[in-house]
């Protein structure tokens, strides 16, 4: 299937040529499978919805365009050019779709807005209190754990220095016998003792070398951590990977007080952008999709249904892996119901996902947000 790159390089008609396509392609995206969607404001909260309530508090206003798609915001910017196949909703999805990387390591994010605004987790660009607490607590029970070791060997030591002055004192007893016979039985005792006692102590001494190359390793890990996170808490600036491979320089905008959420945002190009699922709209049992970048595999996919929801949460059963976090969970049409966060795991059983609804990420980042 033939697919339009768009490029900084064209110039005219060439560029108006690529601005209708991409427009009918990306912007937005899945418009032409869904009707009018609105939006209104109830409790400070932004709400969107196919059908809205004849109570909304406010003005209700239709947020679909009408005739011909509109020119995206920022207009003037050249278009963000993304090598990438869109040949169903779900794959416009994922070419909305970035890795992001830190000195914490890496996640997921996905374009919300045409100007480049990205959301992601607030874990993926910064550290989090439960995050660091959780991290200190268990370099804590490490620590507790190096000294009970350290006990354990300098007891042994001891043990192996009083094996030592008794076989040195057997030793010199076998020596001093005047009795051939006995004296040659002291030495034979004396040569199998002195044999045990070698290999104890090569064990000992492999075993303790084992541990102090471990106990430096965990401290050398610990004080790497501990700068990586202060950097982190540091960097304004991040690295993320396009659905095509390509990287670019995304900037901090905002991290939520309140939520795992962070906001970034790419500058000095139109982007494609996420639609938000209209409000409600998606019922339990809908089929969803979470689009991420986990262990380092570009543009992965699961696939699942819509759970239910829990203490704010929407809960799938779509697999959501290390590195998916901040990555979108979308409906079949390719619209963003929420962002991928955590992982739920029991004794009992393994595949819980969980996902901020996407109106919580609108709500905590509606100041840095364009009004449109």
């Amino acid at each position: 299937m033939n697919r339009i790159r768009p490029t900084l390089a064209c110039r005219g008609h060439c560029l108006k040529a690529l601005l209708a396509l991409w427009l009918l392609a990306m912007w937005p995206l899945g418009m032409s499978q869904a009707g009018p969607v609105y939006r209104y404001q109830k409790d400070g909260v932004w709400h969107f919805t196919d059908t809205p309530p004849a109570d909304a508090p406010g003005e209700i206003r239709n947020i679909t365009p009408e005739g011909p798609a509109p020119a995206p915001p920022g207009a003037g910017n050249p278009l963000l050019a993304i090598d990438y196949p869109t040949r169903n909703p779900i794959e416009q999805a994922t070419a909305a779709t970035v890795a992001v990387k830190s000195t914490l390591g890496a996640g997921s994010g996905f374009f919300v807005t045409h100007e480049g605004h990205i959301l992601t987790n607030k874990h993926v660009v910064r550290t989090t209190e439960s995050q660091a607490a959780k991290t200190e607590a268990q370099f804590q029970a490490a620590e507790k754990q190096i000294d009970h070791l350290e006990q354990r060997f300098d007891e042994e030591q001891q043990r192996l220095r009083t094996a030592r002055q008794r076989l040195e004192a057997q030793q010199s007893a076998a020596k001093a016998e005047p009795h051939p016979q006995r004296r040659n039985a002291y030495q034979q005792d004396y040569e199998a003792n002195r044999g045990n006692y070698q290999s104890w102590h090569a064990d000992f001494q492999r075993r303790r070398d084992i541990f102090e190359n471990e106990k430096r390793r965990f401290r050398d890990s610990r004080q790497d951590y501990r700068y990586s996170a202060s950097l982190a808490d540091l960097a304004q600036r991040f690295t993320i990977t396009l659905a095509d491979g390509t990287t670019q320089y995304a900037r901090l905008l905002a991290v939520s007080a309140s939520h795992d959420l962070a906001l970034l945002k790419l500058d000095g190009y139109q982007t494609p952008a996420l639609r938000p699922a209209p409000y409600r709209r998606t019922a339990q049992g809908d089929p969803v999709y979470a689009i991420g970048n986990p262990a380092n595999l570009q543009n992965s996919v699961t696939s699942g249904i819509l759970s239910g929801v829990q203490q704010g949460f929407l809960q799938t059963n779509a697999q959501i892996y290390p590195g998916n976090s901040g990555g979108p969970l979308v409906t079949a049409e390719g619209q963003v119901l929420g962002i991928n966060t955590f992982k739920a795991l029991t004794h009992k059983f393994e595949g819980l996902g969980f996902a901020i609804p996407i109106e919580t990420a609108l709500e905590a980042f509606s100041d840095h947000l364009p009004k449109h």
